[in-house]
Order: C-alpha cells, then structure tokens, then sequence
C-alpha cells in the first residue's frame, strides 16, 4: 500500500478549527511546569493523519475524570509534528499513535524516537492502526516497546475508555515510582554532602537547601529549636532564601503562621503538611527536636510527603553525628584551653622559681649563687681573650642605725635606692648582685683597675650626694666601697673577691664613704 499522505479536510468536511480538535501546540503553561509532576490535566497526544479520528476520540473521552482530574487532548496530523511536541512536552501521560501516516512504518519509528532518542520511558504508548495487516500485533508487541496495541475497527468506545483508564493507572505509578526513585537519591546525596559540614550552623542552613532540593521548590525554609517546654520560645538555627537573616531577626521571619505550624509539629510529633507550607518534625537519636519549615507553594502530595519523612529520618542521624562532633570539638577547645592555661601557670611558676633561685626578691638584682655563676663564665673570657675583669664590694655605712632609726621598711627603700643609683652609672654589660644585708658587688668586664676605681668612685658620690626621702623623711646614706682586678695567676673569682672585701676593710677603718684598692 503506498504512503498515506496527511489528510486535510475538504471544504464541509471536519476542520482543524472544529470544536473537537485541539491545537496541535502545548500550551505554554503546560511546556513550563516541569517542576512539577503532577499538572492538571493529564495530557493526552492524539497523532493519526485522519481529523475525523481526533473528533471522535475527543467525543470519547471529553467527559473521563481520572483521580479527580480531568483529560487534556493534544492533536497532532504527522509522526513529525508529533515529535516535536513530544520533545517539547515531556509531561504526556499517554499517546494514541496511529501506525501509517506520511509513511507506512511511520508512528513505530516514532516509538523508538520516543524511547530511544528522547528517553522518555514514563509516556504510555498505545498503537492504533486501520490496517493490522501492515503491521502484525505479534511482530510489533515484539519488536517495539508499547503498551497496547489496537485495531481502529474493535476499538469501541469502551475499549478506548478501558484502555486510556488502564494506561493512566499504569503512567501514575511509573511517574510514582520514578519520583520516589530521584527522591531518594537525592536523599542520598543531600545527606553525603550534609555529611561534609562539621559546624552545626553550616549543618543546619545545608539541611534547608537540601529539603529544597528533594521538594523541587526554592529554598525559602527556616530551622528551628524549642526551648523549653511545649509551646515555648524558638530558636531559630537557620535561615534560607527570603528568611536568610531569619537568625539575626526572628521576630520578623517567625510569622503567626509559621509559629502556629512548627508547635504544631513539636506537639503532634510529625510533619505538618499546609497549602503552601510544611513543617517537618526531625526527632535526634540524642533526644533533640527541631522542625524545618517551608515554602511550597503547592500542598504536597502522598509521595512528596513520604519522601520528606524519609529525609527526616536521615537527617536526624546526621544532626546527631554533628552535635557529637561540635560536643567533642568544643571539648577539645576546652581542653586546649585547660592545657595552655596550666602551661603558662607551669612557665610563671618556673619564671618564679627561675627568679627566686636566682634574684634577690628585695632588689631584684642578681643574689649570691647566681653572680658567682656568671663571673665564673667573665673569668673564663677574660682568661681565654687575655681581657680585663674589674670587681668591686659596696657596703652601706652605719645602716643598722638607718633600721634603728627609721624603721625596716625605710631600710628596704634605702637598699632599693641604693641598686638604682648605682645602676645609674653601670653599663648594660655590667652585673650588680647582693652579697647580702647592705653588701652588694659588682663586676665590670673588660674594665682595668683605673676604669673600675672610676666608676666605684661615681656610684660612692651618687650615693652620698642626696639623701633618701621615705615617708615624709629624708634617710642620708653612704657607702665605703672596696676596689679589686682579677689578676692572671687567680683561678677563681673568690680570690679577687678576698682582695676586694679587703680593700672593703681597709675604706672602713680609714673612716668610711670612701674607695680603696686591694
């Protein structure tokens, strides 16, 4: 039989304009609402190159309600014109697709379009042909994947009903199970990256945008937490979208409306599903509860609702994991802070103890042990580089009648002024220790004995030139001071130490506030 080439109506016969007849273009509402699956109506593509066929179908099937919704037909002349349509309509829950048309073969290559090309494996295919004969029912049953397959002459206006009702069931569920399939994996996903977040407030703002994600809306969504009892006051954790700084300002995101659905969903303890906006309850395993609520813009369906508590029931692992880790994080920072907090009590306590062993705690000048130390190490360099080493003894005059008669605190201050005024005419390399009481020594590297008796000169007419003032009082002071120089042949400090307690003695007996040499 040659190819049938697309029918037109003759003038009186049944046009493209007849009521009955369809525009063969989706309209755009219908092109665009991808985002859901479930538009209303269902949408029905009629392709045969006969008019008269799409007139009695749409007399058929005008009136059929399935599910409460009612049937949409589409119309198209040519297995061409109908996959264009088809490719910009993914949303057609059945086809009535006649075989013959521009060409003998041409609605069974327009099912491998449908299922191989376009992918489109939810769409019920129903094959009608007025000429079985072309196309055998076993051979095509066989070889290309439809659903139902019918002779133009046995298909009665039930059998058509039958099978338009038959192939919604069967789009309803695939469309069903295909939904709950990208649901869950979403899920899946959503939850390995919720994984991720360490921080509870990046946790909470991802679980948002992913419950945005599984629901297909924009992510306008709050978190949030109950303090205290039933009904009491929220706290919001996170905002998304329109409630992004729901956080910082709750009072102006938490609507009546929203507060209403979320102690609705802490009391029942389940979801609250409204007719633009669901809250839902996730239970921790910790015993924590928080609600999600957001914007659907749409009531939610069985599936969707039955993909949000599976959702929940995943999250409330992961909120768990989290708060562990921010517990554990948070006692690691408190242990670190434990742990510095005791290392800088054990360095002031060892800076004590450093200080105590080896400063004089009145003056805080070097004591005793500590300045036999270091003149031990000036004696090693000055014998090493052949360098000078001057030494010499301070002792105050008469300061036990300084503490008689003034007091021990005035004494204290005296000795205090004394290790200031005689800092005052040091080097920075120069070493002043307290020998004990009123006796200090110093010690002048690379210093001979001139240079030395110079500078113990300068620090006796310091000491003697000003009176110390304490409390209101005026303390005179003076020291007799005794000169030494380490001499080569002296192995040790305390021999140049002797000469110089020596010279002390001799300044003493000579009548005080003066310097000798040793």
């Amino acid at each position: 039989m040659p190819p049938r080439a697309a029918m037109h109506p003759e003038p009186g016969a049944m046009s493209n304009d007849d009521p009955f007849i369809q525009e063969t273009t989706p309209s755009p509402s219908v092109a665009t609402r991808d985002a859901d699956p479930w538009p209303d109506p269902w949408l029905v593509l009629v392709v045969d190159d006969e008019p008269e066929v799409h007139a009695v179908t749409r007399l058929v099937l005008t009136r059929l309600r399935f599910r409460g919704r009612p049937l949409k037909l589409m119309s198209c002349l040519s297995a061409a014109e109908a996959e264009r349509v088809l490719r910009a309509t993914p949303d057609i829950a059945i086809i009535l697709l006649d075989v013959v048309m521009e060409t003998e073969d041409a609605g069974l290559r327009l099912v491998r379009t449908i299922r191989e090309e376009i992918g489109n494996h939810a769409i019920r295919i129903i094959l009608r042909t007025g000429q079985p004969g072309q196309a055998p029912e076993e051979d095509v049953v066989l070889a290309y994947d439809i659903n139902d397959y019918k002779s133009k002459a046995e298909l009665t206006s039930q059998k058509l009903f039958t099978s338009v009702v038959a192939a919604l069931r069967s789009y309803t569920d695939i469309v069903a199970l295909e939904t709950n399939r990208r649901g869950l994996q979403q899920i899946i996903q959503s939850t390995d990256r919720l994984f991720e977040l360490r921080s509870m407030q990046q946790f909470a703002a991802g679980v948002l945008t992913q419950l945005s994600s599984v629901l297909r809306v924009k992510p306008n969504a709050i978190l949030c937490a109950q303090r205290g009892e039933a009904d009491g006051p929220l706290t919001v954790l996170a905002g998304a979208g329109r409630y992004a700084d729901a956080v910082d300002h709750p009072d102006h995101a938490l609507t009546p409306e929203i507060v209403a659905g979320i102690n609705e969903a802490f009391r029942s303890k389940r979801g609250v599903y409204g007719a633009d906006g669901s809250t839902l309850y996730i239970r921790v395993p910790d015993g924590h509860e928080v609600a999600a609520w957001i914007h659907t813009d749409r009531p939610l369906d069985g599936v969707d609702r039955a993909l949000v508590e599976v959702f929940a029931s995943k999250i409330a692992i992961s909120f768990s994991n989290v708060s562990l880790y921010e517990r554990l994080r948070e006692a690691n920072e408190t242990l670190e802070l434990r742990v510095a907090e005791r290392t800088r009590a054990l360095e002031e306590a060892n800076a004590r103890l450093n200080r105590l062993a080896t400063l004089d705690p009145l003056t805080g000048v070097w004591n005793r042990r500590r300045f036999l130390e270091l003149a031990g190490a000036e004696l090693g360099r000055a014998r090493r580089y052949g360098r000078h080493l001057g030494i010499f003894l301070l002792d105050l005059d008469r300061f036990k009648q300084v503490n008689d008669t003034y007091g021990h605190a005035a004494g204290d201050e005296v000795l205090r002024t004394v290790v200031r005024r005689t800092r005052e005419a040091l080097r920075a390399s120069d070493h002043i220790a307290r020998f004990g009481g009123e006796e200090f020594v110093v010690m002048l590297p690379e210093t001979d004995i001139e240079g030395t008796l110079v500078v113990a000169e300068r620090v006796r007419a310091s000491l003697a030139q000003a009176p110390v003032p304490v409390e209101g009082r005026l303390v005179p002071i003076a020291a007799s001071i005794g000169v030494a120089n380490w001499l080569a042949d002296e192995t040790s400090i305390e021999q140049t130490l002797r000469r110089a307690d020596s010279a002390l003695y001799s300044a003493k007996q000579a009548g005080r506030n003066r310097v000798e040499r040793g």
